[in-house]
């Protein structure tokens, strides 16, 4: 059985076992770097698990302009990355690189380009949403150069390292999977050894298969604090060309600057130090706070924001919980980013920042980051308490609270993106009916002022305490289980078990309340409805299935 049992995340440098690469070790390394090219590839939605991606769109026909970007992800770059492409512009200058995400780029011009010069490294940021694109193109990459390494890292593949590295597919095309937080220190340890300048038992982090067995070679997490900042400066062109129009049809009406990058100020959930508190649609990695170093981040602000004109999404999950005021007083982040943002001649007077927070770190925050933090992103999950009880933190308590916060919000003229969940455990029609109404009445309630109404189903993935509880409660799932999931037969099952609902009406219901979100839209409220995305039955999943199958067939 794999490994989804909730754990404590452990942080440190001090692993003398691997190679940790910065200034002061990487010139101590054995030879010389040889020029190689890589390609790092951000990954579109698969149809199969379109309903597994909060913000995912809407495929309503009524959504209009937001259908030419469905996928509310195609507004921001990858930060993970984007942070190994600094660091490889740091330590192996020599080596091209390459960065492509194809929600941007068609298929078809990936496979002229890949006929007409293959990278010799493909690294890829895989999510259960998009884990057949990345057999996809991992199996074409070998096909034109069978000699090319394929790595693959971020959540789905780190958590299911073995089934990708032992399955039908990965076993043949697959090389390495990251399997840690430590994605820049893993790829640039691995780019040496590949290079022939470190034994490969030095890279942090990675999974591989050596005379037939699964090496994994974990490794604590390296300190935020202590890493490299992404520069989003190297990927100017494509943000113009890209990003710049996402962000036109989904947000701009919500911010001064027209565009917007994903940041690691922040990672992990403050309960994570106690894994077994954890809601059960939190990861059950056991990810511990930590933010990176204030002086850096306030120094890279300046830069994208000054510079680049971009808003900053902090890509963790509890900025907002991240304050003196809070959780024993632990985390001055918040504290220091409004103190150092309000000397700065550059960030001062300008509300740039886009942080996740709970109902109560909101409202603990609001005050203290109103200078600064533009759009507050909460996840309500639900109005009714009576669904959230054991399956979460129940820190929202209920509609009250909710529109305690929702008040204030508007009172300090913050912006709102809202997101939640159709079918938790206990769900009846007439919830599910007061839910969507709830939804709606705050859709028009606060127009204007939200910017995203994102609800989906429940996304039974690897990662989620309801994929642990159900893979360990149902042999079906067993049986389903492997490199690549089956979303909806994991929801259908899910809904099925623990609810009186079906899928069905929980889908019924979310094409509702995207029918009201998009007529707001429409009306001129600019507010954008995502997550009804529920694929796993179309002829595109059996298009992209045959793109993988065909491929695999000259290997």
């Amino acid at each position: 059985m794999m490994n989804l049992e909730p754990v404590e995340e452990l942080v440190s440098s001090a692993d003398s076992r691997y190679f940790w690469c910065d200034r002061s070790t990487f010139p101590a390394i054995d030879g010389s770097p040889r020029k190689k090219k890589v390609w790092y590839v951000a990954l579109p939605l698969t149809s199969a698990h379109r309903g597994s991606h909060s913000g995912g769109g809407a495929t309503l026909a009524e959504a209009g302009d937001q259908s030419r970007y469905a996928n509310e992800g195609t507004v921001y770059p990858h930060a993970s990355l984007i942070e190994m492409i600094t660091y490889q512009e740091e330590f192996f200058p020599a080596h091209a690189w390459e960065y492509i995400d194809l929600s941007h780029v068609g298929w078809e011009t990936v496979q002229e380009r890949l006929a007409a010069d293959p990278p010799d490294v493909v690294a890829m940021s895989v999510y259960s949403a998009t884990a057949t694109w990345s057999l996809i193109l991992a199996a074409e990459l070998k096909r034109v150069k069978p000699d090319a390494v394929v790595v693959l890292g971020n959540d789905h593949a780190g958590i299911l390292h073995r089934e990708i590295l032992t399955g039908d597919y990965g076993s043949r095309i697959v090389d390495f999977v990251s399997t840690g937080n430590n994605g820049p220190f893993t790829m640039m340890a691995l780019l040496a050894a590949l290079d022939g300048m470190l034994p490969i038992e030095k890279v942090p982090s990675i999974a591989y298969r050596k005379n037939g067995e699964v090496v994994n070679q974990s490794a604590p997490t390296y300190p935020l604090n202590l890493r490299i900042l992404p520069d989003y400066k190297l990927i100017e062109r494509e943000l113009e060309a890209y990003y710049d129009p996402a962000f036109a049809v989904w947000y701009s009406a919500h911010y001064d600057l027209k565009r917007m990058v994903t940041f690691p100020i922040d990672s992990g959930c403050n309960w994570g130090s106690r894994p077994g508190r954890r809601c059960r649609h939190c990861s059950i990695q056991g990810l511990t706070p930590k933010v990176s170093d204030a002086a850096s981040i306030v120094s890279s602000m300046e830069s994208l924001v000054g510079d680049l004109k971009a808003n900053i999404y902090a890509a963790g999950d509890s900025t907002l919980g991240m304050s003196k005021s809070q959780w024993g007083g632990n985390f001055t982040l918040l504290d220091d980013l409004a103190s150092a943002c309000s000397e700065s001649p550059v960030l001062r007077d300008k509300r740039f920042l886009l942080a996740y927070g709970l109902v109560y770190e909101f409202l603990q925050s609001a005050e203290l980051c109103k200078g600064f933090v533009r759009t507050w992103n909460v996840g309500i999950e639900s109005f009714d308490p009576k669904l959230l009880k054991g399956n979460s933190k129940g820190i929202n308590k209920g509609p009250d609270r909710i529109y305690e916060a929702l008040e204030l919000a508007k009172e300090l003229d913050y912006k709102l993106y809202l997101s939640g969940i159709l079918g938790l455990p206990g769900t009846t029609m007439e919830q599910l009916r007061k839910e969507v109404d709830n939804w709606l009445a705050i859709a028009e309630t606060y127009a204007g002022q939200v910017t995203t109404i994102s609800v989906a189903a429940p996304a039974i993935i690897p990662g989620s305490r309801m994929y642990f509880d159900s893979y360990n409660s149902d042999a079906r799932v067993r049986e389903w289980h492997g490199e690549l999931l089956q979303t909806r037969r994991l929801s259908e099952l899910y809904v099925e078990q623990n609810t009186e609902v079906t899928l069905k009406d929980v889908e019924a219901a979310l094409a509702e309340l995207g029918r009201g979100v998009i007529a707001l839209d429409n009306s001129g409220a600019n507010i954008k409805f995502g997550g009804y995305m529920m694929g796993g039955v179309d002829d595109e999943e059996a298009g992209e299935m045959n793109l993988l199958n065909n491929a695999m067939k000259f290997l």
